[in-house]
């Protein structure tokens, strides 16, 4: 007999004595007494035992069941070379979800979210428009491990990864989403476009806007793509009402 099945039979027999009672009872006071025939107890016992959950999938799990799921998932090769599974970090809701392509050398080895260069950078430009993943952003990834020597990650490994993202964005509620590089573009807005075709404007991810910018490591590497970044970064400030601290 299986546990599940040990619960069903104990809570079948606590119900029946507790209806047993409950007849005592109302024929004290003179009522009809419930007839313990009548209850159909297999349908009230599987109404109260909790529901089975599918180890495998995202629907229904909680932020902390989630990064369970992302910390022992094998579905790709990424597994097989990562130091740690990065799922993101900040505040739940957020008022700004930032979605980057995946996990640096730093962030596999720490098990966190943009902590390296592009990461500090990132927090400057949070910080120019009033926001920071302390108080009102999370930060997170298309996937969740480290493609190795930070290479792009590849269709199969985005694919098995996505889901584990698209709840985490149901769990995080944000009210405005900054993808930030090609590959989060590509993921998320399902477009083969670059990011110079598709920042400036807004998008719309299950109803959330969207809005487009390059990566800080780009940006790190090419200075000209500052200017942009910073006209992209004033439309989240400018729809989330946060004021502007200077340039990022």
């Amino acid at each position: 007999m299986t546990a599940d099945q040990d619960k069903a039979e104990a809570l079948t027999y606590a119900l029946k004595q507790f209806v047993n009672v409950c007849d005592e009872a109302e024929a004290l006071v003179g009522h009809k007494p419930l007839c313990a025939t009548e209850v159909d107890y297999e349908e009230l016992v599987q109404s109260m035992l909790p529901q089975t959950i599918d180890p495998q999938s995202v629907q229904g799990t909680g932020l902390k069941q989630l990064q369970h799921l992302v910390e022992g998932c094998k579905k790709c090769r990424l597994s097989e070379t990562r130091t740690h599974t990065v799922f993101g970090e900040g505040v739940i809701p957020a008022r700004l979800m930032v979605i980057g392509e995946g996990p640096g050398a730093e962030e596999d080895a720490s098990g966190r979210a943009f902590v390296g260069k592009a990461g500090k950078y990132l927090d400057s430009w949070l910080g120019a428009i009033s926001m920071s993943r302390e108080t009102n952003v999370y930060i997170a990834n298309i996937v969740k491990c480290r493609p190795p020597e930070n290479r792009n990650p590849e269709g199969d490994e985005v694919a098995a990864c996505l889901p584990y993202l698209k709840r985490q964005i149901q769990l995080v509620k944000p009210q405005i989403i900054l993808l930030v590089g090609a590959v989060a573009c590509h993921a998320l807005l399902q477009t083969p476009d670059g990011v110079g075709k598709l920042r400036g404007r807004f998008f719309r991810y299950e109803g959330i806007p969207v809005v487009a910018t390059y990566h800080p490591a780009g940006v790190l590497r090419n200075e000209e793509l500052k200017r942009p970044v910073w006209e992209d970064l004033k439309k989240v400030a400018a729809y989330l009402a946060t004021p502007l601290n200077g340039r990022s």
